[in-house]
């Protein structure tokens, strides 16, 4: 039986893990009435998905690039 998906590296797989990861725990409920800052967890689990998963996915992918 033929494979229906292409192979995924290792480190992709955890980096989408890892995004899931974040995701889940970002919204549960306790991230929206806990505050740090004046801001609730769920707006800083945000933010940081949104600045730093394509910052890391560039990198991963220049890095991969490299000879």
């Amino acid at each position: 039986m033929p494979r229906a998906f292409l192979p995924m590296p290792r480190g992709d797989r955890w980096y989408l893990g890892a995004l899931v990861a974040v995701a889940v725990v970002a919204f549960l409920p306790w991230s929206r009435a806990t505050v740090i800052g004046s801001l609730p967890v769920f707006a800083w689990l945000m933010a940081a998905l949104m600045v730093l998963s394509p910052v890391v996915a560039l990198l991963r992918l220049w890095w991969s690039r490299r000879p």
